[in-house]
């Protein structure tokens, strides 16, 4: 018969793994015969006898051609892949494959556990790649990828990080996150498990891997208990408040911080509920109507668009704040105004007023803050939560709490006094 070729055609797999065999097929189904098409049969626009073919009865064009695909009962030529077990005694049946390459790949994939070509890439530079791409394309902030390096270092120490990506299994990723239930919260237990997961989602995409164990992988839940937001009693509240406004040497000179500095930034936070890391950002402007960047006095307010964060284990200012990006996705400025009524009896106007008064006299304010240290440096939450915590001890609040007390209680505390006093107007409305 025309066309039909004599013996199977076999080509040898890549680095010599396989074999891919191509062999001419015959399609049985008259309506099958019309979905594969040579060249010739494509062009044709007479198709009366081949539609209604009896038998092995050709057409003209056909009888003529002298190509080995124009009979169209033997148009599909599949590349059938198989490749040795090892030892070279049996051979492995892969599949069909359209493409001849498609079919040689997977001979390689079979040879190298799945994987076109193998490579040495560890889990740990996977996720650093990962990082230094989003962090260059701004799609993370310096203070995330500190957080992710703090992650993979963790896995380097239980040896997970430095295991080759295309190695490890779902049961090693799985074992390693059960280990983790016992020592730590499930909010570190899910960054590590999520970090894992944009890890292998990018090596796949950079064709690092070609399947992704982490699909299987089973929620692990911390064993140890929840902590839940714990705010200050009110008499807890006003205990520290009498006392830091009692006392003048509230802070150790060993930190740079002066007490009046402490003091005023302790009650700012109580009364506004804001986080310290923005409060430490506010910055002032010296002039004869007291009007400035961040605070206006003419209008009541004070306005939250940074934050001092930390970045490489150094403080640093930044523009935004935790919510700006879902503030403007949302529509809304990335900044937040705080009136100064948010509190009574103009306690928040006094503790600016007064501290604007105490910043002008350090002559090492060249950035013009509201709160900074005695050289001019940036403040930070940690030297706010040390003297914070250490008053509290002196004062046995929360003496239970085997951490001791956070600068972030005053936000919460703040909440609760708000809800306290909902509360309180209902019942006498």
């Amino acid at each position: 018969m025309v066309g039909r070729p004599k013996k199977d055609t076999k080509t040898q797999g890549r680095k010599g793994t396989g074999t891919v065999t191509v062999k001419i097929q015959k399609i049985d189904r008259k309506e099958n015969r019309l979905s594969k098409m040579c060249k010739i049969c494509s062009v044709c626009e007479d198709r009366s006898i081949c539609n209604n073919r009896e038998g092995t009865k050709k057409c003209k064009k056909c009888l003529e051609c002298k190509g080995k695909d124009c009979d169209r009962f033997y148009v599909y030529a599949p590349h059938t892949a198989l490749t040795s077990s090892k030892g070279g005694k049996k051979r492995k049946y892969l599949g069909r494959y359209d493409k001849q390459e498609e079919a040689q790949n997977s001979i390689i994939q079979a040879q190298n556990g799945g994987f076109i070509e193998t490579n040495t890439t560890t889990l740990y530079e996977v996720l650093e790649q990962k990082n230094t791409k989003n962090l260059q394309a701004n799609a993370i902030a310096p203070s995330t990828d500190d957080r992710n390096r703090a992650i993979r270092d963790k896995m380097r120490k239980y040896g997970l990080a430095d295991k080759k990506i295309q190695k490890i299994s779902t049961d090693e990723i799985q074992d390693y996150l059960n280990d983790l239930k016992d020592s730590y919260s499930q909010s570190e237990i899910d960054k590590q498990t999520d970090e894992i997961k944009s890890g292998y989602k990018f090596a796949i995409i950079n064709h690092l891997v070609s399947i992704n164990p982490c699909e299987t992988l089973i929620k692990v839940t911390s064993s140890l208990p929840v902590k839940n937001a714990r705010p200050f009693e009110l008499d807890e509240q006003n205990l520290f408040m009498n006392y830091i406004n009692t006392y003048d040497n509230l802070t150790d000179i060993r930190s740079g911080m002066d007490s009046i500095t402490f003091r005023n930034v302790v009650k700012l936070a109580f009364a506004t509920g804001q986080r310290i890391g923005e409060l430490l950002a506010l910055q002032i402007g010296y002039d004869k109507k007291h009007y400035t960047s961040d605070i206006n006095f003419e209008k009541k307010y004070f306005r939250i668009s940074k934050t001092i964060s930390t970045e490489h284990n150094k403080p640093v200012l930044k523009n935004g704040t935790k919510n700006s990006k879902k503030r403007i996705r949302k529509g809304l400025p990335p900044y937040i105004d705080i009136s100064f009524n948010v509190a009574n009896d103009d306690v928040i106007e006094k503790i600016i007023k007064e501290q604007i008064e105490h910043s002008k006299n350090n002559p090492n304010n060249k950035q013009h803050f509201l709160f900074c240290n005695d050289n001019g440096s940036f403040l930070t939450h940690h030297q706010i939560t040390d003297t914070f915590k250490r008053i509290c001890r002196e004062l046995h609040i929360q003496e239970d709490n085997t951490k001791g007390c956070h600068i972030h209680q005053a936000r919460h505390s703040f909440v609760t006094r708000c809800l306290e006093a909902r509360y309180e107007h209902r019942n006498h409305c």
